[in-house]
């Protein structure tokens, strides 16, 4: 029994023997999983939160590695590419930087030329009332409102012509926002001679040019490129293109006669003179000071008084402009 038990041992000692060489012999044949190596690329990121329009510089950003499987499209992969330009929108920290988030120069969007208490509004021009299609972006124009006649009340308003607006930039001529090659000749225009203009209009001034195109007439005037001058002007009426400065009738041919109206602060025919300089308003100034300043006589503020139409000879308003005639017979007036 003892011989037995034994012979079973040693059998199955054996076959364990030969399990464990085979199992050897099966693992030494299955070649080891190969390990592939996680293929990584810089791209660049935003290191802080950047805000929409917000132009961009390298503290913003930074540059880390993420697995090729990870880029999500195409981001910029060196930080100088994005130095300089100006987020589209808002870019979150750690968010890939890609072509579509940012725009190249401030002039590609509108939104980023308007002032923050400016308006965008399109007004519709000609060549005769919009300087002959010679305005271009970035230049700065006066508007001009033409009212026709109109009776309420039985009350009739004769046509006026008023300066408007004065010292509005313009934003776009047609879609053009960019100086180069903007002149309406250049662009395709909207009708015969007619063309739209982008204006940047302060925001308590809107209301009142939307309702000024609906009511009348508009006509820009191209301002100079030195000078932001604003000028006091209380509009023109037919009746002064035949009234001089004295309230008298011009005479408009031989057979017409000066006739008088409204008595006159200075004495008509004293004064001779066919020209005008202006000269702007500065702080301090009255109407004797500046009489004393170009006729050495501080008397002739009468003259001043008359030719700008002012009521009160003490409300006269900084930086704006008045006439001042330039006497034949003084010599005086030359603006210096």
């Amino acid at each position: 029994m003892k011989k037995s038990n034994k012979g079973i041992f040693l059998v199955a000692f054996l076959l364990a023997l030969l399990g464990a060489g085979a199992l050897y012999i099966y693992l030494s044949s299955i070649e080891p999983p190969k390990v592939e190596a996680v293929v990584t690329t810089g791209i660049v990121v935003a290191s802080v939160d950047i805000q929409a329009r917000t132009q961009i510089t390298s503290e913003m950003l930074q540059t880390i590695q993420v697995p090729e499987q990870g880029l999500v499209g195409t981001p910029f992969q060196s930080i100088d590419a994005v130095v300089g330009k100006y987020a589209k929108e808002n870019i979150y920290a750690n968010q890939q930087i890609h072509p579509n988030a940012i725009i190249e120069n401030i002039s590609d969007e509108l939104t980023l030329n308007i002032n923050g208490n400016n308006r965008a509004i399109t007004i519709n021009v000609d060549d005769l009332t919009g300087v002959n299609g010679l305005i271009k972006s970035g230049d700065f124009v006066d508007v001009i409102l033409f009212l026709p006649q109109t009776t309420e009340n039985n009350r009739v308003r004769a046509d006026i012509a008023k300066l408007f607006l004065q010292n509005i930039e313009v934003l776009a001529i047609n879609k053009n926002t960019t100086r180069e090659n903007a002149q309406v000749t250049n662009v395709e225009n909207t009708g015969t001679g007619s063309y739209y203009v982008t204006l940047s209009v302060p925001v308590m001034d809107v209301e009142m040019l939307v309702l000024a195109k609906d009511i009348g007439s508009i006509e820009l005037a191209l301002r100079p490129l030195e000078g932001d001058y604003i000028y006091v002007t209380e509009g023109a009426i037919w009746q002064e293109l035949l009234l001089n400065d004295m309230n008298q009738m011009k005479d408009m041919a031989p057979e017409y006669g000066i006739i008088g109206t409204d008595t006159n602060h200075t004495v008509a025919g004293k004064y001779e003179y066919d020209k005008y300089i202006y000269y702007v308003v500065e702080f301090g100034d009255t109407l004797k000071s500046i009489s004393m300043k170009f006729y050495g006589d501080e008397t002739y503020y009468t003259l001043l008084q008359q030719v700008n139409r002012i009521d009160d000879v003490d409300m006269i308003l900084t930086g704006t402009g008045i006439k001042i005639p330039v006497l034949k017979e003084e010599g005086t007036g030359d603006g210096n």
